[in-house]
């Protein structure tokens, strides 16, 4: 049995990436990641606003982002738009909630589990596992590296003021380490 290398880069994940076949190898890469704070630096951006999608990576096959959190910010409730989700702690620790369709319940969804993540955690996500909600809860910024099996343009996101869900585009916060003009 031969034990896989160590992804130490963002450039060798990168490279990783795009000789990637099929879903079980994203799962594997994932498992593999051993990357140094400082590699992350180019796509490290914050807001005092909200969470940041920084995209490091996308191709029609997938979708890599780091996203960057201030103490206590939070996703709205979910879904991936029917693409798998795999989420690595580069550092802090988040609280993640998954929760299901549910018709005897006024807002129409059931919290079902609560999972905290910690450093080098990792959770995997997919639409048939229902929606989830991560917050950061570590005192401090805090940051994840998603990587989505397609690129995600939009989503549903659960409206908690409503209790119904409603379509979002998503938008980066940066593109490959460049800031975006915000509108």
């Amino acid at each position: 049995m031969s034990i896989s290398k160590a992804i130490t880069t963002i450039d060798q994940l990168i490279e990783e990436l795009n000789n990637v076949i099929n879903k079980e190898e994203y799962k594997k890469l994932v498992m593999r990641l051993d990357i140094d704070l400082e590699e992350y630096q180019p796509y490290m951006h914050f807001s005092d606003v909200k969470y940041t999608r920084n995209c490091i990576s996308r191709t029609k096959e997938y979708e890599l982002l780091l996203l960057c959190w201030q103490e206590d910010q939070e996703t709205p409730i979910h879904c991936h738009n029917n693409e798998e989700c795999w989420v690595y702690v580069v550092q802090g620790e988040f609280d993640e909630k998954r929760y299901v369709d549910n018709s005897k319940n006024p807002n129409g969804i059931k919290l079902e589990a609560q999972i905290e993540l910690e450093k080098d955690g990792v959770s995997y996500m997919n639409d048939d596992m229902g929606y989830h909600k991560l917050t950061n809860i570590y005192k401090g910024r805090t940051m994840s590296l998603h990587l989505y099996m397609n690129p995600i343009d939009e989503c549903k996101v659960f409206n908690e003021e409503d209790g119904e869900f409603e379509v979002k585009k998503l938008a980066y916060h940066s593109y490959e380490g460049r800031l975006l003009e915000r509108v």
